[in-house]
């Protein structure tokens, strides 16, 4: 990923999002200071808008000044993404470890569980 770039225009809100015509996409209005950008992403398009905004926000996290502990976060604060299926999967060869599935909208999210007390505590966390 590079860590160099040019000056982005701020952002400063999301409009509106709704399914692109042919049910295989979706669309998603956002909001600039120069006006408004309507994109469609495809199911592929948004797996690397979600990888590059994870690797950005790993690289940025330790520059940033203003972010809160994060044990002074507030329920309030947090985004809930409703999962439409969850399965756990044991991986071959691997003891104790396991492979988290999470649909989130079209999105499957795989997470490794490395202890049995690691995904009690997810299950606990999902179940709140």
């Amino acid at each position: 990923m590079e860590i160099k770039g040019p000056n982005p225009k701020p952002l400063t809100g999301i409009a509106m999002a709704w399914p692109a015509i042919d049910g295989k996409a979706f669309a998603i209005r956002l909001q600039t200071t120069d006006g408004d950008l309507d994109l469609e992403l495809n199911d592929t398009t948004l797996k690397q808008l979600l990888q590059a905004l994870l690797q950005s926000s790993a690289a940025c996290a330790p520059k940033r000044t203003d972010l809160p502990p994060i044990t002074k976060s507030e329920l309030a604060d947090g985004v809930q993404l409703p999962a439409t299926g969850i399965d756990v999967v044991q991986i071959e060869g691997e003891g104790e470890r396991r492979r988290l599935v999470m649909r989130v909208g079209t999105i499957d999210l795989n997470l490794m569980i490395g202890s049995r007390t690691t995904a009690k505590a997810l299950a606990n966390a999902l179940m709140a």
